[in-house]
């Protein structure tokens, strides 16, 4: 671009007929008219992606403590902003796991990645803080067999999802990773710079639904917590309360005789029952159902939608699964275990959460004292026996009781 003192003696060259000067003159004007179009088209761009990244901050960060629903999301979106039908999330299926699992995918089938957290490109995402191009990738590591695993997935770019903390803590959650683009067009500088602002808060919002799933979730067992366990309760009674219309039912379970299996075969042993138990209950029920952990060796489980009947055949389907259920011990002995079920219906049995909790546990407590392993259904109110004179307050206390249940 010419100085203003050169472009004021141009157009004076111009204005004295001089054709060498007015052809300079329009070729500048064409030049500047290409840059200011060239620059609109940048602005309207960059003011494109940064309403689309708000957004899906926005909208991840709205569906953070519901990781399907997060993931499922951001998925779309990606692959609608970048035209990629390829895209895959890997991250830490666990806490205590030390490699990268797919949490996610779409347009792709029966994907089994694993990457080790100790791979070069794990290291090199941590090095770089940058989204990787596979065909950067270090060419003395490319035999390495994740390497080999994205390229036949034809993946070809893995955005790190960082954790930005202070030196030695930063945290990788994971990888999200892009196949190529429709219409054989590239990743930019500007769309590299789109997806590491978006790995990064990402990043935030893995590590909040995995501080939110910590606090709902049982850490031994896996299963829901005594906490959510009681908040889904008091959700699942007022929404029959609201709508005046289903049932339900409510599975208290506890392991029979199980401190003196602990004090037999040892905690390590009594926590893999604990472990096993878990999944055979899960197994059992609906997704819609939930199973949580009561205490000790407590379980409840939440069935909705269900009569008294059919609550009955639930408790012995989970207690005929746990009957046929054999556990190792660290000695490599095989174990079997029988469970006790008190189980009761709203609002057949009960006017409210405290009172249903109060029949499930005291038809617990009938199946024990009918020698064990067996099905009670609570009765209405005023016939409900009560054991041993206790009333329902002292019944919560035998968790606290060193005596064998």
């Amino acid at each position: 671009m010419p100085a203003n003192a050169d472009l004021v003696a141009l157009c004076r060259s111009v204005e004295a007929g001089d054709a060498a000067a007015a052809k300079r003159l329009t070729e500048w004007a064409f030049r500047q008219d290409r840059e200011i179009r060239e620059l609109r088209r940048r602005l309207r761009k960059q003011d494109h992606d940064f309403s689309t990244l708000f957004e899906i901050v926005s909208q991840t960060s709205a569906r953070s403590l519901d990781l399907l629903a997060m993931q499922t999301y951001l998925l779309r979106t990606i692959s609608g902003q970048f035209g990629t039908p390829k895209l895959l999330i890997a991250r830490r299926l666990r806490d205590e796991d030390r490699e990268l699992g797919v949490a996610a995918a779409q347009g792709l089938r029966d994907v089994r990645l694993r990457v080790p957290l100790e791979s070069p490109l794990c290291a090199e995402a941590l090095k770089r803080r940058a989204p990787i191009f596979l065909d950067d990738w270090p060419v003395e590591t490319r035999g390495a067999g994740e390497y080999m695993a994205l390229r036949e997935l034809d993946l070809e770019l893995a955005v790190p999802m960082i954790q930005e903390v202070e030196a030695p803590a930063t945290v990788l959650e994971g990888f999200l990773m892009l196949g190529p683009r429709l219409a054989h067009r590239e990743y930019g500088e500007s769309d590299l710079e789109f997806l590491n602002v978006l790995g990064k808060m990402l990043a935030i919002c893995l590590r909040n639904e995995a501080l939110y799933r910590r606090s709902i979730v049982d850490d031994l067992t896996g299963v829901s917590s005594r906490g959510h366990f009681d908040a889904r309760l008091s959700q699942e009674l007022n929404r029959v309360r609201t709508y005046g219309h289903g049932h339900l039912g409510l599975v208290m379970l506890d392991i029979d005789q199980f401190k003196r299996f602990n004090d037999r075969h040892g905690h390590q042993t009594g926590d893999r029952v604990l472990q096993e138990l878990a999944r055979v209950m899960v197994r059992q029920v609906r997704n819609v159902d939930l199973v949580a952990r009561y205490g000790g060796e407590e379980f409840a489980i939440i069935v909705l939608e269900v009569d008294r009947r059919r609550l009955m055949d639930v408790a012995q389907r989970i207690r005929r699964a746990i009957e046929a259920m054999r556990v190792q011990s660290t000695s490599g002995e095989e174990l079997r275990i029988t469970a006790s079920f008190g189980v009761a219906c709203f609002p057949d049995d009960a006017d409210d959460k405290f009172g249903l909790i109060e029949k499930a546990d005291q038809a617990l407590y009938a199946a024990k004292d009918l020698g064990r392993n067996k099905v009670v259904m609570a009765r209405p109110r005023s016939r409900v026996r009560k054991v041993d004179g206790r009333n329902a307050q002292a019944l919560r206390r035998r968790q606290a009781d060193t005596q064998d249940s």
